[in-house]
Formats: C-alpha cells, structure tokens, sequence
C-alpha cells in the first residue's frame, strides 16, 4: 500500500507539471476565442494529462520478462548500458547535410569520441542522438529507460523536464504518414483537445522528449525515413530526440544526431543482469513481495543466479550468446529450469525456450481452464505462431489487428482436421496474451497483436520457411534484403543435416549479382592479382584484400562514391571472418578523404596529394600479402603521380581543365596497376549490386559460422568460389 501511495504521489507531482506547461496552451485556445469553456478546457486537459501519463507509464516503464507471471519496473531490471562512436560510411541526402555532419562532429566534445561511454550521459548531453545496434541488443530498452527517467524529473538523474513521445516505427510510418501526425495520435487517444494544434505547440516550444524507436522496422525504405526524420528536426529543432535502428539496415545518416553503437555486454552486465532477472522470476513464481523476500531467511533467487552463472562460465557458446540482453533472458529460463542442457546456437536457443513457454501454458490450460482444451498442445500453438508471423513478415507487417488475426485463425484451424476446429478463438487469443513471446495491446487502431520482441517474429519466420521447405523461394526473393537477414541466420541455426542446400542456393543467386561485364572484369582481375600473392593468407582473403586496390575509386558525384566506401566496409567484415592480421583504418580514412575530393571539387593539388597519400597507406597497409610486383607496385604508381604534380591545375583554370587533370590521375591508377579501363565508370546500378554481392557473401559466411555442422568438403568448395567469376560447366 506504501510503495502504491508513493507512486499516485508521482503522477499527481507529474500532473500538476504538465498543467503548469499546458496552462499557455489553453490560454491560446481561449484568446482564439474557440467554442470552449474554460473551465471545462482546464477540466479536459487535466484528465487527458493523468490519462497520457498512466498509459505512458502502463506501456514503456514496466517490462514483462520472458519467463514471468507479472510485468515488473522497467529500473528494477535495466542495466547501465555503454556504446562506443558509430564511424561507417553512411549516404547523405545532400552536401550540405554532410557538411553539417561533420561540422557537428568536430564540436562535439572528446567524450563522444570514446569507446566506453555511458547512455544517460549521452541522453544528457545530446539533443540528437542515433542508437545503433545488433539485434536484440537492447535499443528499445534504453529508449523506454530514458523515457521512464524523464517522467520522474526532478527526481530522476535525466536533466531535462520533458514529456516523453515513444514511437515505435512498427506503428507508425507505415505509408506516407508524418511524425507529427504520430504524436497528434498519441495525444487524441488519450483525450487532448486539439490534439494536433496541442502537438505542434509543444513541438515549438521543446517540450517533448521524442523517442523514435526501430527505423529498421518501418516499411518505409531507410532514404525516406532518413529525409522524414532530418526535416522533422529542423522544423521542430528544439526538442530533444533519441532515435534507435539496427545497424545492418542504417544507411542514410541522420545528419546533426551524433551515432553511437550499443556495446556487447561483459561479464559484470551479465552477471548483474542474472541476479536480477532470478529475483524478479522468483517473486512472480512464488507470490513474495519484495520486503517478503528480503525477510525470508535464504535467498533462492541469489542460489540460482550463481547457478546460471556457473553454467555460463564453463561453455564459451552461453557465454557468447550472454552478450544479447534478450538472449541471456532466454538462457536464464532454461539454466532455472534444470531439465534443459546449455543449446548450441541462438536458433537452438529460441527453440528450446520458446518450447519451454508454450508447455506451461498448454499445461495451465488444462489446469484451470473450464473449457475443453484436450486439443491445445504445443504443436498446434506453435503452428499458428509461425503462420502468423510468416504473413506479416512477407508484407513487411509486424502488428495485425484482432479481425485480421482472427480471419487468419479462422482460416488456419479450418484448413486442418476437424479437431483443431473445435478449438476456440478467444480462448487461444487469451493464451497469447500470457506468453510473453506475444502479446495483444491497445493502439490507435484498436487492439492489436504483435511480438513482443521482433527476433521473435523473426525465428517463426525462418521455422515456417524451413518446415514448408521454401529455402529456394527465400533467396531468390530475399537474399540482398537486410530486413531478411536475422531470419537467414535463424534458418541457418536450425538446418541440422542440410545447411548445404542454403548456402549452396545462396551461391547460386550471389553469382546474379555480379553478372555483368564491368563488375566481371574486376573479379578476373582480383583472381589473378591474388594467385600471383605469396603472402601467408587464405585465397580467398587475398582475392578480397585485392579488392581494396581495385575498387573503384575517382567518382565525381557524391552519393556513388560514399556507396562504394560502403562496399568496403562490407569487404572489410568479410575479410575479417577469414583472416583479422591487416589494420585498414588509415586506408580508410585516405580513402574518404579521396572521394571526399572529388565529390566536393577540391583543387587538383590536394586530389593528387591525397592519391598518393592513399598509394602510400594500401602499401604500408598490405605489405605482408606480397604482391607480384609485376601487377601490383605501389612504388611505380607512387613515382607515377609524383609526376603529375608539374601538370596539376590551379583552381582558376576551368572546370573542364580540371576535370580533365582528374582523369589523368584515375588513368595512371588504373594503367598502373593493370586494372579494367573502365572500372571507374559503374553506374548506380553497378555499384548497388556490387554492394548485394558482398553483403550476400558476409551473410552467407555468417550462416556457416551459424550452423551447428557442415560438411568441410562442401564449404571448401564454396569457399574456393568466394570472389571468382562463375564458369559454366
């Protein structure tokens, strides 16, 4: 009753700061001299202030952990979270925008630029800021937790007295609709006045804290999400904002917001983490309030953390898969369970604990429920899920309205034996409802479904393509889809005995993405330049070392030249699977200074200092892969453009005399180095399936590395293809 007290104190305080905040808002109603009565204004927005608060609260400050009979606060589970700065090459809309972005990251001060820094410092310091991570890494998490540290201002360590917006961009975004429209939304349902008048009245002020979570999870295309969310922010700059994505689908940079990376925990975060998961678990099983169980004579939720913590320490596969916050609730309900061994990989993992959480409830069911249910089992939950989750996955559709699913289970049970068509509708809704790996919620839409976590979704994604055996249909349709690649490495997971089929099918469609006689001319040159290196390497990592010399290089325009730095950081990541002995990050840097000279028009002198400058890193970078000096000599390309600088350009000369110098330089490169001609002509299209390639090869070494066993012979034989032009037998 005392903490109950303490919390309805907590709202009205809440309360009565946003009327204060509110107060200028229905003056301004009032003065438009508007069919309002005051008193019944001051009336209605004081409730829909209570209201929006409660639902806010209801919704993003408590957290039901999988496993868990009861929603538990979201602070009594968190975990301080750290991140390190984002550096990949991302596409800017314009020059300007990319101007701003580096102009805003060079005032930014030193502690940005660390790699242990902590979120709610940065939440503090920055107005805009971009959260990156791998999937199920916990973005959504620490967007709730600083909206939750919002809501209790002054009392909380977040600095700012803000209204918290969270939109999850599963819900919104999903056509043409606008973010001020989303948070009109949020307002009405909640009973505002006014609402989109009141939303853009805050919005010119900065009274809200926006939490925009999930771009990677809007049907819209990143580009258009990227452009949506930067002129959203400049026409309502002061307000904050936290954005989340997930890195493989982070493209187009946001501009002014400053990108950090969500780092893997380590072991005290898992540790930590355990201990409080075994706590809140034991409450909820056992009934106990929190005095109760402090007062009780052992500690059992202690016991078994230590448990948990032991099993993790003598298997390096639960130690890896520790490092997801999700994950590592999933280990911890089987570790407390005692019947399950440590799984094998994150599919194995899932597996098991989703098994786990349908069998309680099937066997709570037949437990308690008054109504025959001798047909619910498992299997015939665990087919619906998964039939569920593949008819929104394929429509890019991760939440369903209740007729929607409901005409989906009608469709389902009746297409299956007479049995299953006894079962009941909302008795099976009323079971997801307490899974925990789903759940139905109130929306502007009404009621809906959606799980809880879209790696869920995902898993029964790839079971329902490995069941119905449409391996074929997924690459071909999907392969160079990012929004498809955890539910690749699922599949991969849980392929025992025919893994091979995938990645053998994976090869076949990666071979389309380079089928064109540009892009065939560099992987005969990479072949070549590799067979002739002596340097102790891999082949395969030698053809995609060679790369890094070969790629084109000396575009005029920005948007192909940033690609291609990101067609490198790709071939970087797939070099690193094979071998990791070769630091790139100054060959880098000349690299984006180089297209940077381009691309913005910088005088030749600088252009020729910074191809030589890039000559003289890929040297020093790559001086242990030895290299035929016949093909590849860097001294000669070097002397080569030294000569050139007598005939450089000054920047009063015309552009044609310019462009013209430039040439020169992309010719003496590539007549140097025996490169393709022509290499530094791709087009967009080029240049975007040069980009698919690499990325299906990362993923299909990802997939490898994911499956449980795979034949030697076979990856060999993969592995020998690996950036070779494909010959017909």
């Amino acid at each position: 009753m005392a903490i109950e007290t303490k919390q309805e104190y907590g709202i009205r305080e809440l309360v009565k700061r946003v009327e204060a905040i509110l107060s200028g808002f229905a003056e301004r109603i009032s003065d438009r001299g508007c069919s309002y009565d005051r008193a019944y204004l001051d009336h209605a927005i004081s409730k829909a202030i209570l209201r929006y608060i409660k639902s806010y609260a209801e919704s993003h400050t408590s957290i039901q952990l999988i496993g868990t009979h009861q929603p538990t606060s979201l602070a009594s589970i968190y975990i301080s979270q750290k991140f390190c700065a984002y550096t990949s090459i991302r596409s800017f809309e314009s020059v300007d925008d990319m101007e701003e972005s580096f102009t805003r990251a060079l005032q930014r001060s030193a502690y940005c630029k660390g790699n242990n820094l902590l979120g709610l410092n940065l939440a503090n310091e920055e107005e805009y800021l971009m959260v990156l991570g791998l999937p199920a890494a916990g973005k959504t998490t620490f967007l709730k937790y600083i909206g939750s540290e919002a809501l209790r201002y002054p009392k909380s360590r977040y600095k700012y007295d803000l209204l918290p917006v969270f939109l999850p961009m599963r819900r919104f975004c999903c056509n043409t609709d606008t973010l001020l429209l989303a948070i009109a939304e949020e307002f009405e349902r909640c009973g505002f006045p006014e609402p989109q008048e009141l939303a853009v009245w805050m919005l010119e002020r900065g009274e809200l804290l926006i939490l925009i979570d999930g771009l990677n999870e809007s049907v819209l295309s990143h580009k258009q999400l990227s452009h949506l969310v930067t002129e959203f922010v400049s026409t309502y700059p002061r307000n904050r904002y936290i954005v989340s994505s997930r890195l493989n689908c982070y493209e187009n940079s946001l501009g002014q917001f400053l990108e950090v990376e969500l780092l893997p925990w380590g072991d005290l975060h898992v540790q930590e983490y355990i201990h409080k998961w075994c706590t809140v678990n034991q409450i909820g099983i056992n009934g106990l309030t929190q005095d109760a169980r402090q007062d009780a004579a052992d500690d059992p939720a202690s016991e078994a953390a230590q448990r948990c913590w032991k099993l993790l320490q003598i298997n390096d596969i639960a130690r890896e898969l520790a490092k997801s916050p999700l994950s590592l609730s999933l280990l911890c309900l089987l570790l407390c369970d005692r019947r399950y061994s440590i799984p094998s990989n994150v599919s194995g993992l899932y597996k098991k604990s989703i098994n786990l959480i349908l069998e309680e409830q099937v066997i709570k069911q037949h437990l308690n429920c008054t109504e025959v249910v001798n047909n619910l089992s498992t299997d015939i939950l665990e087919l619906i899920l998964i039939d569920i989750a593949y008819r929104g996955f394929e429509k890019h559709q991760l939440e369903f309205t209740l007729e929607v699913i409901t005409n989906y289970l009608q469709d389902l049970l009746g297409n299956y034996l007479q049995k299953f068509q006894e079962l009941s509708i909302p008795m099976i809704l009323e079971v997801f409802q307490q899974l925990g790996i789903c759940k139905i919620i109130n929306s502007t839409d009404g009621m809906v479904f959606t799980f809880s976590h879209i790696a869920f979704q995902e898993y029964f994604v790839a079971l329902y393509v490995y069941r119905h055996h449409k391996t074929k249909s997924l690459v071909t349709h999907h392969l160079s889809d990012r929004h498809w690649q955890n539910v690749f490495l699922f599949l991969a997971g849980m392929s025992n005995g025919n893994v091979e089929e995938l990645l053998l099918d994976m090869e076949a469609q990666i071979t389309t993405y380079i089928n064109q006689p540009k892009l065939n001319k560099l992987l005969v040159w990479l072949e070549r330049s590799a067979a002739y290196a002596t340097g102790d390497f891999k082949d395969v990592s030698k053809r995609i070392i060679a790369l890094f010399v070969a790629r084109p290089r000396f575009l005029t325009k920005l948007a192909p030249a940033l690609s291609l730095m990101r067609v490198l950081t790709i071939a970087r990541k797939l070099y690193e699977m094979f071998d990791a002995s070769l630091d790139f990050d100054r060959v880098f840097e000349a690299e984006l200074s180089l297209s940077l000279s381009h691309a913005l028009d910088f005088d030749s002198v600088t252009e020729i200092n910074l191809a030589s400058q890039l000559c003289n890193q890929l040297e020093q970078a790559l001086v242990s892969v030895e290299f035929d000096s016949g093909q590849i000599n860097f001294q000669n390309l070097r002397s080569k453009l030294d000569t050139l600088y007598a005939q450089a350009p000054n920047y009063e000369q015309s552009i044609e005399v310019r462009e013209q110098f430039r040439s020169q330089i992309s010719h003496t490169w590539a007549q140097t180095l025996y490169l393709p001609l022509d290499s530094n002509h791709l087009s967009l299209l080029e240049i975007e399936n040069l980009e698919n390639y690499l990325y299906a090869n990362l993923l299909m070494v990802q997939c490898k590395n994911a499956a449980i066993a795979i034949s030697p012979v076979t990856w060999n034989k993969i592995e020998s293809r690996i950036f070779r032009v494909a010959h017909k037998s």
